[in-house]
């Protein structure tokens, strides 16, 4: 007995190693190819031009979607805490999150949306070099959706919502208001501080 263990396990086994040789030489089956060029040869299906990047969320019966550039993280609804003469109907308090304390706002205050209840989620966003809790219903996720496809605000659009939206976007069968981040963020900044 020699002691040592041979270095490939492959040659006590050539028939595996033919195998696999064989099963990537052989010739594709000719409705395989034909598939193939004819997929390949499509137009493609989406025009081209910008696409944005957006997390699209519900608050009350308005979807809504921001950059995602802003967004930090989605969480579950957490405790707020109030903050003594402080805390209104747009400053919900402070949430922890991951061991820091952020402020929580309602945004359906902000942009004028009617809500039924008590919200279920948390987006973290960043305001450099700050950031907000938004307290949503549901999030929908990111989707990357065509710039070419936003229309204006609509006249029968609540004011502040309109005064706080870049445009309207389709998605799947559902309007969706753009927001403007930066107008958004200004706004938090000067009613809360």
């Amino acid at each position: 007995m020699s002691g040592t263990a041979p270095s490939d396990p492959l040659p006590q086994l050539p028939g595996i190693r033919r195998g696999g040789q064989h099963l990537l030489e052989r010739e594709p089956p000719a409705e395989f190819v034909e598939e193939w060029t004819q997929a390949l040869a499509r137009p493609e299906t989406t025009a081209p031009g910008e696409t944005l990047a957006l997390l699209i969320f519900r608050i009350g019966a308005e979807w809504l979607a921001l950059d995602v550039r802003f967004l930090v993280e989605v969480a579950v609804m957490r405790v707020i805490r109030r903050v003594p003469e402080r805390t209104n109907r747009m400053l919900l308090g402070l949430v922890n999150i991951r061991g820091e304390l952020q402020p929580c706002v309602a945004l359906a205050e902000l942009l004028g949306i009617e809500t039924a209840g008590p919200a279920e989620r948390l987006l973290i966003v960043g305001d450099p070099p700050r950031q907000w809790a938004f307290a949503v219903d549901e999030v929908a996720g990111v989707e990357r959706l065509p710039a070419q496809g936003m229309g204006n605000i609509p006249s029968t659009v609540a004011h502040s919502l309109a005064h706080f939206s870049q445009g309207i976007l389709g998605w799947e069968d559902k309007r969706v208001g753009y927001l403007n981040a930066d107008t958004v963020f200004a706004a938090l900044r000067e009613r809360i501080g």
